[in-house]
């Protein structure tokens, strides 16, 4: 089985609130990669924050991820894995 590859990453998007907060770290999502690339079936393992939205726009953001899907005796498979969006006030 080889495993998927990124074609696509995305940032994910502060918000104000999370901005003003100075909130910075990461969260751990686990999602399933498809056939075709796309990313669906998006839940949260490590949060970061609950009150300033940042875990739904790690959400929003990993949802806009395109892969070169996983494969298994050359086919592409659907595949879980798991995906660290960062948020970093530069």
């Amino acid at each position: 089985m080889l495993p998927p590859r990124i074609r696509r990453q995305v940032d994910p998007q502060y918000t104000a609130d999370a901005m003003r907060a100075k909130i910075q770290g990461i969260v751990l999502l686990a999602a399933v990669v498809q056939r075709d690339g796309r990313v669906t079936d998006i839940r949260v393992i490590r949060s970061l924050d609950q009150s300033f939205g940042l875990d739904m726009k790690a959400i929003e953001a990993a949802r806009k991820w395109e892969f070169y899907p996983g494969t298994r005796f050359g086919e592409p498979v659907p595949v879980l894995v798991n995906l660290e969006l960062t948020f970093n006030l530069r």
